[in-house]
Order: C-alpha cells, then structure tokens, then sequence
C-alpha cells in the first residue's frame, strides 16, 4: 500500500513538473515542437479540448446527481486513486467515485438519499389551534 502511494505521488510530481514545463512555452514554440514530432498541432489540441470537455461533463453529472439526492461536496477535495478520483458527501461521509475517461460514478452516496440533509424528511402538519 505505501509502495502504491509513493508510486501515485511520484506520477503526480512528474506530471506536475511536466506541466509546469509546458505553460513555461510560448504558443508558437509549442506549436514547433509538435511538428517537429511529426504531429498536427491543431488535431493533437481537438484532443484535448474532447478530454477536457468530457471530464468536465463527468464532473457536472456526478455534482447534478449527488445534489438531486441532498448530498454535498467540496469540489476542492476530489483525491486521485487507480484511474478515478474520490470524495466524500460533507453532511453524511458517504464515498463519490467517479471515472472521468468513462462518466462512471460509484460509491453509496448515489444508492441513497443524504439522511443528514433534510431535504428528504416527511414533515407532519401541525394541527392548527382555533
């Protein structure tokens, strides 16, 4: 288990740094060094701009589903695991995973309704006294 975290935070740092490497380069340097790589500029950033666009979207289905069912997350807590990221509902702890290649969401915050939320309770009237 920590060989397996040590590993995940060693990617994490090369891919930090990698992308540190990238912002440093202007637009046209980059450009010239996917040429060079024999690749077209503007089909290597469509890619991107798709991946981007789908993890976004993923990102957007999880927070629509989680609030329908009253829970809540703090989009600043998501933590990267094997190819998915979690979090944890604030109000109840219940597990969010999500998949962003696939939009696959796991996890028992979406097999219930929050029961710390309130959202769901059946409130009684209260008799009114005249």
């Amino acid at each position: 288990m920590a060989d397996e975290k040590n590993h995940d935070e060693h990617l994490e740092r090369i891919t930090n740094q990698l992308a540190e490497s990238v912002l440093g380069l202007s637009d046209e340097a980059i450009i010239e060094e996917t040429s060079e790589a024999g690749a077209d500029p503007e089909q290597g950033a469509e890619a991107t701009r798709l991946v981007l666009r789908q993890a976004s979207k993923a990102l957007d289905n999880v927070n629509k589903r989680l609030s329908n069912l009253g829970h809540t997350i703090n989009p600043s807590y998501w933590w990267p695991g094997l190819g998915e990221y979690h979090n944890n509902c604030l109000s109840c702890g219940s597990l969010v995973s999500l998949t962003t290649a696939t939009g696959e969401m796991q996890g028992e915050a979406f097999d219930t309704p929050c029961p710390e939320s309130g959202q769901y309770t059946i409130r009684r009237r209260e008799a009114s006294r005249k």
